[in-house]
């Protein structure tokens, strides 16, 4: 499948620079053109208005009474930080990353970029400096509403190898397992798919359908058999053959809603779901 136009959506973290990093990487495996995407968040002005809410810090016990200029000036201070960082990251790997900015719900702006990418690349957890079994609110609402094809990235993860796909014969999981393909021929030609727990004709069916797929593609291709269809027992193919990267199709064929949930709070390495 082709992957031409990627979007990277940023936040007020600091982990941005290292989200930006890794949809780069991305973007040069993929041949894609890369663009970020900061939303200024439209709720945070709505609450300045209200007269009962204050602003605490961490550490103080106290807070400040917001108002909307105030907070109209800690939005442009942020925006301006990222546009500076994007900036500075673009030179320093010698590319163009055009740098949008809207303002609204931010979780509802990211559940309406289809048009905009072929990929949206969001940060798992980005406020959280290590392995994270929690997702955000955002991260959640968007894993269970976004339209397109998406990738979730653990803080200070960069796309490595080797590549494992899961591969249902779903046409959203024939997808996934090109993509597959093509981030594989990168690492020595390693790629794992995970099939899943079948009757032995659907497995058998499953594989040449595989094998149709890698035909003159020079892979070394490892299948794992699940003996249920759970997020731990994908997990646990991923530890034992220390994959780095995972692609899933994002409807229900493979996984549950619930149990893709729980695979992105788990997993420790960038999970691409795929439409």
């Amino acid at each position: 499948m082709a992957i031409n136009r990627i979007l990277v959506a940023l936040d007020t973290s600091t982990a941005n620079r290292h989200i930006l990093q890794a949809a780069i990487t991305l973007a040069n495996r993929l041949n894609a053109q890369l663009n970020a995407l900061f939303i200024e968040d439209a709720d945070l002005l709505k609450a300045a208005e209200l007269p009962f809410v204050r602003e605490v810090t961490y550490g103080s016990s106290s807070g400040k009474t917001m108002n909307v200029a105030g907070m109209e000036r800690s939005i442009a201070s942020q925006t301006a930080r990222l546009r500076k960082l994007v900036e500075t990251i673009a030179q320093q790997n010698q590319i163009k990353i055009p740098f949008d900015v809207l303002r609204g719900n931010v979780a509802h702006e990211l559940c309406n970029t289809p048009g905009r990418s072929d990929l949206l690349v969001i940060g798992k957890n980005t406020l959280t400096l290590g392995k994270s079994q929690k997702i955000g609110s955002i991260t959640r609402l968007v894993l269970s509403s976004a339209g397109c094809n998406l990738a979730v990235l653990q803080y200070g993860c960069n796309i490595e190898r080797p590549v494992v796909v899961s591969f249902s014969g779903s046409e959203a999981s024939q997808r996934a397992l090109l993509l597959a393909i093509e981030l594989a021929h990168e690492d020595h030609n390693q790629l794992i798919v995970i099939l899943p727990a079948v009757d032995d004709v659907t497995y058998r069916q499953l594989c040449r359908m595989i094998q149709e797929k890698i035909v003159d593609q020079r892979l070394q291709v490892s299948l794992a058999r699940l003996q249920e269809n759970s997020a731990e027992q994908i997990l646990s193919v991923i530890q034992q053959f220390h994959g780095r990267i995972f692609l899933v199709e994002s409807d229900n064929t493979f996984l549950t809603q619930l149990q893709k949930q729980a695979l992105v709070m788990q997993a420790n390495i960038p999970v691409i779901l795929l439409r």
